[in-house]
């Protein structure tokens, strides 16, 4: 039975290889976990051609118990810039994990945030707040 088992792992390997990209959001994933943050979980994605518009850019809704987070995906040269608001308006240091590592913006008192430089692929948003509380978003592929 093993060997059986093993023939057909070997097929789908050679004829149906997972993507790539299964692999990277796994080891980010992996990579970036903390066990004792809120999960702030993706609720609404509203990509541009969806909303019937050329040009315009992602926007991302995640929310957690008592906290919603607003994302504009929009496009540089190879990189992406996420731009968005916490609420209820807080300060807090946001760190975006991604493909290419982490690039770290600060969360103003009006819960305003700019992240520029981030690597398309996988993404999480891991904000630290004055407190010692930390949320961290699902993970979502930009």
């Amino acid at each position: 039975m093993n060997d059986l088992l093993h023939e057909i792992q070997r097929a789908f390997a050679l004829l149906d290889p997972p993507p790539d990209r299964s692999f990277e959001a796994a080891r980010a994933a992996l990579a970036f976990r903390d066990p004792d943050a809120a999960l702030a979980e993706l609720v609404a994605s509203l990509t541009p051609a969806a909303a019937g518009l050329r040009g315009a850019a992602r926007m991302l809704t995640f929310d957690a118990p008592g906290l919603a987070v607003e994302v504009e995906v929009s496009a540089g040269a190879r990189r992406l810039c996420l731009t968005g608001r916490v609420t209820p308006a807080r300060p807090a240091r946001l760190t975006v994990r991604h493909a290419g590592g982490e690039t770290a913006a600060p969360v103003d008192a009006t819960g305003s945030f700019l992240a520029d430089g981030v690597a398309p692929g996988p993404v999480m948003l891991h904000f630290a707040l004055p407190d010692g509380a930390s949320i961290v978003t699902s993970w979502t592929t930009l």
